[in-house]
């Protein structure tokens, strides 16, 4: 890996506890969120999880997109539960529990709910708050790299988007990490043992996303039997793309400001199938991408209309291969947003 375009970064500053939620301010603002990201693929046997908590104290609401996928099927369900005192994600949302046995090195997660099944509008993955096929989940997430300290690579992100005058994201407290998993996924009367890579990410904080029309990229990636992750965001220009790159090994942690990406045909919804991740200009390292399948989720509450499509991929880096969550979020259309809408009121 040339690192030319690259710092190292010192060691993460996060604690123990930070593995588990956080007490929100006394007087929370509008904005402040938790939010909690797992992607668990065995892209071969079509086998996945992909599950986003989003806990906000203003509006009362811990937020749970939950998909899970057995050979190639989904069941899914977007869950709604009122916050309590506790700073266990199962405590809030019965149907979910995720936690650290091990801080740093091995989560657990299990679910059980009834999904709707197949996709919804346009795609759209937990499109309904329930519906009549079990899904469940019984996995382990192993680490044996550092997580990625993202707070000052989107400190100064959003920095340089401000001098841009431009989208904005907020920097927050916020980490990412890879690694490998195994268990138990269910849908319907399908079970099924099998394993993977993973990348998760954790936020908590003031959160504020605006103009993510045309769109943004972030490209969490675990490759190398979970000895590699990496990680570029960035929000493409006319003359150039605003954002940040991180990529960690065994041998540590390495921050770039240079990144852009490339998704063909084009990025948007259902989109693309091909993906090109840079991360330097000198030598830059190059990311591949080829989809899988595509997991949109729908965001209003992060922003009018926003969308993530998570491309889950096939990623390689030379000769380091693995899985990738290729995300380019945006906004839908009115018509889209409507139909979402309408489809999540009649359901509840």
């Amino acid at each position: 890996m040339n690192m030319a375009d690259f710092e190292p970064m010192g060691s993460p500053s996060f604690r123990d506890q930070d593995e588990l939620l956080h007490s929100p301010p006394k007087v929370p603002p509008d904005r402040w969120q938790e939010n909690m990201f797992f992607v668990a693929w065995d892209l071969d046997g079509g086998n996945g999880v992909l599950i986003h908590t989003k806990r906000w104290p203003s509006k009362n609401d811990h937020e749970a997109h939950i998909v899970v996928y057995v050979e190639g099927k989904p069941t899914s369900a977007i869950l709604h539960r009122p916050l309590k005192s506790s700073l266990k994600l199962n405590d809030e949302i019965p149907e979910l529990s995720a936690g650290p046995e091990v801080p740093w090195s091995r989560w657990r997660i299990q679910a059980e709910f009834d999904g709707a099944p197949g996709e919804g509008p346009y795609g759209f993955l937990a499109y309904a708050p329930h519906g009549n096929v079990r899904g469940a989940i019984d996995i382990t997430l192993e680490m044996e790299i550092p997580v990625a300290d993202f707070n000052q690579a989107l400190a100064r992100v959003s920095d340089d988007l401000a001098a841009s005058g431009g989208a904005q994201i907020s920097a927050q407290e916020h980490y990412e990490q890879g690694g490998r998993w195994h268990g138990e996924l269910r849908v319907g009367d399908r079970k099924v043992r099998c394993s993977g890579l993973f990348v998760r990410d954790h936020t908590w904080g003031e959160r504020v996303e605006t103009d993510f029309d045309p769109g943004v990229f972030w490209t969490a990636s675990c490759l190398d039997d979970g000895k590699f992750f990496c990680n570029a965001i960035g929000v493409p220009g006319k003359q150039s793309t605003i954002g940040g790159g991180i990529v960690v090994t065994p041998k540590g942690a390495f921050y770039t400001r240079s990144v852009s990406g490339a998704f063909s045909p084009e990025p948007g919804l259902l989109t693309y199938d091909r993906s090109r991740i840079e991360y330097g200009s000198t030598e830059p390292m190059v990311l591949e991408g080829r989809t899988k399948l595509h997991v949109p989720k729908y965001l209003p509450g992060s922003g009018s209309r926003r969308y993530d499509n998570n491309a889950i991929s096939y990623v390689s880096i030379g000769d380091k291969k693995g899985m990738g969550c290729l995300e380019w979020a945006a906004v839908l259309t009115k018509e889209q947003s409507d139909a979402l809408d309408k489809l999540l009121m009649e359901s509840a």
